[in-house]
């Protein structure tokens, strides 16, 4: 199922043409919409809790988003343009060019009994507006492909002021649109970037060089407009703790914390960090979740079509779109004040297919947190409506969340849904209804509304320390925006004397945005009995610290803080410092935190043109050095020396050899000889002086390698790391132990890591190595031959020569590597593939849709279609513990109907998910790499290929990175699956016992 902010569950789930059903319209009878009054009535909720209705249409209609602001007037973004204002300009595969179609409401509760009484619309013709911050009696507005600022100076209740703030976010898929804008303590407002990405650029410099969004999120600092990519990249939804840890969701992925910051990992272009943030909750395709709706109508219809022509009786739950995550949207930390304790720093989202409000515990761990479910076998919320679709929450000023109800008749994307199906449905039902609830708990009084705008600066000073954080923030923006140095005194003193750590938490990013935050100010926070002060003053004394000696000293000093948080952050603000003591520091985090990979991350993050000092720091601890992290750091750092490439540096480390334990000795040699692979030399040649007792240490290690690798006595990955070592060496050495390797005796993944390898060479030999073992490679290893051949132009001709020559047939070559060839961008390659696969290109896909309708009634076997997924579909997919984790788990296409199934596979790039979408990688040592990309940071992208092999690639070795506007999962899997295959498969993902 795909619902609202939705990734996909095959690499394109697609819409799906079936021969027509002229009963198809009774079958799905359409489920009434309820009065808001009855809606009310549906809810379950647990502990006593209640949804209190506080605006239905027509006060509002389609509320994503909303903020409150300092005088408690509610700003609601109406996304009345999902998923199309115009039917005819829905088309996959090409940004939008429907019209604008959104508005921002102003509600405003008169007479103060917490519900709203009057409705303005302040804003309309907005695209896809999904994100809302107030600021200076106005608000910012996201609003794809722009972020605008509106503001009302006439006491008209509509915006008279205009102004495109940022443009340049891609406007492509509605469900994948940057989103929930929220500020930071660090008076910065932070967007969800979401799929879609983009090139962002003010809004009055169309000509400025953009800042290119892909798989990031976003912030800008609201006075200087300077806005910066971070790290980040998830679905909707955006949300902070109590002390700046930011939260983000993806639709199989409930709660991930954002941890690595993007400022520094780019400091050290040399760390290869494959991912930034971090799963807290369990993320899967099929994680369960507990309706009490029934599903859909049309939902239906599919399990009906399945129980009719299947030689199998499910289970309901087998059969239909229901039971799991599907879309999990709008996580928000609850931080108010008028929960019992228990709740607080609970994270809520919605599953908006199951018309539910799920909810998660977080619980600290190390620097990061764990986060289970809070209900079992049950949710906080559920509705026996069906148009209850609980997208968005927020922390409002009355203590409570503020559940934002979209209520619409259907939620998916269209692009998603079987075309006959669409064709019965009305997409666009529901836009002129919506619903504001208050999720109040047990016996809740409504407190009077909020004032802040006539409040004193003392009195916002005062309102730091309000135990509800919709007070604090709003009194921290307020002052950010007087910019009254009046505050300082007072904030000063809230600093010293304060008995809440939040206070004093504000009290310092006030003090910050005023220009008055002072070294002493920061020195007596680093004292703070509070280790989320003390952090935060580290992180404040970032820009300082190479004029303050004495700032320096003390930051030095929390090398041995108390607290891993603190550890953690004073690991990446000692990359500011330039001070002899710097790397003892460092080295004493990473031993205390040695389990700690994040922290590990930090230390290394802040060493760029000392790695090899530290090295040498390392060695001298030999208990350390020879640790499980110790022998990590020593790789890293070895790995960052080889990839920067100084000679001096390199010297340093190949002095270290001989001095440090041998097992630190492998991996520094392993990390030396990576890096400087990465830069375009070899290890090898430094081991050819036989004077120099590293270039004997080294040369000894290679040769062992190659004996290793090729003794089938050591188990198999002892001989996989072994292979790996043999491509530090020189080729003429390894050549023929490489080629001997692919014997098809040898195990798959032996022959598999001599591929691998054998890539990575430039000699013109290895063509004609991978070529000829072709007739003993199985169809895995097959492919792993073809990736090799066509990662460099060179080995192009050599594949083709096979083809033309009749040694190779033209259907062994996969799919999508034929499509590549034939457009190939050198027109001498892409006409010889023409000649080649050209009469055998895919079919266009209706014809081959409607082909292969005899195979939906076909008889089936699941044991066939057993084989035939692992010959075609286990390289992406994993069933049960069966297959890869490239493309998404297929637990849960137990609930699609066949015809859905077959389509997917028959077609699968008539929409595919950003997510999903194949890039071609240009190296600059000559080499092309295609895969998904799998995770990104400021130094790395990860390509994820079949077999879910990986390649973590430093950025400064990019030379071009190209989007192939298609799956991984090719057109023309007919070719290998004929109609009686494909109805065993079915049957086989079908099968409730994988």
């Amino acid at each position: 199922m795909r619902s609202f902010y939705f990734s996909g569950v095959f690499l394109g789930l697609l819409n799906c043409a079936v021969m027509a059903d002229p009963t198809l319209k009774e079958q799905m009878p359409r489920i009434p919409a309820k009065a808001p009054n009855e809606a009310v009535k549906t809810f379950k909720t647990l502990d006593g809790f209640q949804m209190d209705l506080l605006a239905a249409e027509p006060l509002v209609t389609d509320p994503v988003a909303m903020a409150y602001d300092e005088n408690g007037v509610a700003y609601v973004a109406e996304m009345n343009d999902y998923p199309y204002t115009d039917k005819t300009n829905d088309v996959a595969w090409r940004d939008s060019v429907d019209p604008a179609g959104g508005v921002v409401r102003m509600l405003v509760d008169e007479d103060g009994d917490g519900k709203f009484d009057k409705s303005y619309i302040f804003a309309k013709d907005l695209s896809w507006p999904t994100g809302i911050a107030c600021w200076k009696g106005g608000i910012f507005v996201a609003a794809a492909p722009d972020i605008w600022y509106l503001k009302d100076t006439k006491g008209t209740h509509q915006a008279d002021v205009r102004i495109k703030v940022y443009t340049g976010f891609r406007k492509y898929n509605v469900q994948a649109v940057m989103n929930n804008l929220a500020w930071g303590l660090d008076n910065k407002i932070y967007g969800a970037g979401s799929g879609n990405g983009g090139m962002v650029r003010p809004g009055n410099n169309p000509e400025a060089n953009p800042i290119i969004l892909s798989k990031n999120d976003f912030r800008f600092d609201p006075v200087s407009e300077k806005f910066e990519a971070i790290s980040g990249g998830a679905r909707f939804g955006n949300t902070f703790d109590d002390w700046g840890n930011r939260f983000i969701c993806n639709i199989r992925n409930p709660v991930e914390h954002v941890i690595l910051p993007n400022e520094y990992l780019a400091r050290n272009p040399y760390l290869a960090v494959k991912s930034a943030i971090f799963d807290c909750a369990k993320a899967s395709d099929d994680l369960p979740v507990y309706r009490v709706s029934e599903p859909e109508p049309w939902r239906s219809v599919r399990a009906k079509r399945w129980a009719n022509e299947s030689d199998h009786k499910y289970p309901r739950s087998e059969t239909v779109a229901d039971g799991y995550f599907t879309s999990t949207s709008g996580l928000t930390v609850y931080r108010g004040a008028a929960y019992p304790k228990k709740y607080y720093g609970n994270v809520f989202l919605g599953e908006v297919a199951g018309n539910l409000v799920h909810r998660q515990v977080l619980t600290p761990s190390g620097v990061t947190f764990s986060a289970e479910r809070g209900d079992q076998q049950t949710e906080f919320v559920r509705s026996t409506d069906n148009w209850f679709r609980p997208v968005n929450y927020i922390n409002a000023p009355d203590g409570t969340l503020h559940v934002l109800d979209m209520y619409r008749e259907t939620i998916e994307h269209p692009w998603s849904i079987p075309d006959d199906i669409k064709a019965e449905l009305d997409l666009l039902s529901g836009k002129d209804r919506g619903r504001i609830y208050r999720l109040s708990p047990p016996n809740f009084k409504v407190p009077k509304p909020p004032r802040l705008g006539q409040a004193t600066t003392k009195e916002l000073v005062a309102t730091l320390a309000n135990p509800n954080s919709w007070w604090r923030e709003t009194a921290q923006r307020l002052l950010f925006e007087r910019q009254d140095q009046q505050a300082i005194t007072p904030l000063r003193k809230m600093l010293a004397k304060s008995k809440s750590p939040l206070a004093r938490l504000h009290a310092l990013y006030c003090l910050d945005g005023l220009g008055a935050l002072r070294d002493e100010d920061l020195a007596q926070g680093l004292k703070d009995p509070e280790p989320g002060v003390r952090q935060h003053c580290v992180r404040l004394a970032d820009s300082r610290l190479k004029k303050s000696p004495q700032l320096t000293d003390k930051i030095l000093a929390l090398a041995g803080d108390a607290d891993i948080r603190v550890r953690f952050q004073t690991a990446f603000t000692l990359g500011a410092v330039n001070h002899a003591r710097r790397n003892d520091a460092l080295l004493k985090i990473a031993r205390q935190d040695a389990m700690d990979n994040w922290v590990l991350t930090a230390v290394l993050s802040s060493i760029t043109d000392q790695s090899a000092e530290m090295l040498e720091k390392l060695a001298s601890d030999k208990d350390f050095s020879t640790s499980p992290t110790g022998l990590q750091m020593a790789h890293q750092l070895a790995f960052i020396t080889g990839a920067r490439n100084k000679s001096n540096e390199v010297e340093r480390v190949l002095a270290v050899l001989p001095k440090i334990a041998v097992p630190a000795q492998t991996e520094i040699v392993r990390g030396l000889a990576d890096g400087l692979k990465r830069a375009g030399k070899s290890i090898a040649k430094i081991a050819g002086d036989p004077s120099s007792p590293a270039a004997r240490m080294i040369t000894g290690l290679l040769k062992e390698a190659q004996a290793a690798a090729a003794d089938d006595r050591q188990s198999v990955g002892q001989r996989q790391q072994a292979i790996l070592l043999l491509g530090y060496d020189e080729f003429s050495r390894v050549e023929k132990s490489l080629a001997q390797l692919l014997n098809p005796k040898q195990p798959q993944e032996i022959q598999a890591a001599a591929i691998h390898v054998l890539s990575g060479f430039i000699s013109p030999q290895v063509a004609g190595i991978l070529l000829n073992g072709w007739r003993g490679y199985t169809p895995a290893i097959r492919s792993e031959a073809v990736d090799a051949l066509v990662a460099r132009k060179e080995r192009l001709s050599p594949l083709l020569e096979a083809i033309e020559s009749k040694k190779i047939a033209p259907n062994q070559i996969p799919l999508a590597r034929r499509n590549m060839l034939m457009a190939h961008k050198d027109s001498a390659i892409s006409s010889r593939a023409l000649a080649l696969f050209g009469q055998n290109a895919p079919s266009p896909r209706k014809e081959v849709i409607a082909n292969y309708q005899p195979a939906l009634s076909l008889p089936r076997d699941k044991a066939r279609g057993l084989k035939i997924y692992e010959a075609n579909c286990a390289t992406c997919h994993r069933v049960g513990d069966k297959g890869n984790d490239v493309g998404p788990n297929l637990a849960t296409i137990r609930a699609w109907s066949p015809d859905q199934i077959m389509v997917n596979i028959l077609d699968p790039n008539r929409e595919v998910s950003p997510n999903y979408v194949n890039y071609m990688v240009d190296l600059k040592d000559g080499q092309n790499l295609t895969g998904l990309i799998a995770e990104e940071t400021a130094t790395t992208i990860t390509l994820k290929g079949a077999n879910n092999v990986q390649n973590t690639i430093l950025r400064q070795n990019i030379e071009k990175i190209t989007s192939l506007g298609m799956s991984l999962m090719p057109e023309g899997l007919e070719a290998a699956i004929p109609p009686q295959g494909m109805a065993d498969l079915i049957a086989f993902l079908l099968s409730p016992n994988f």
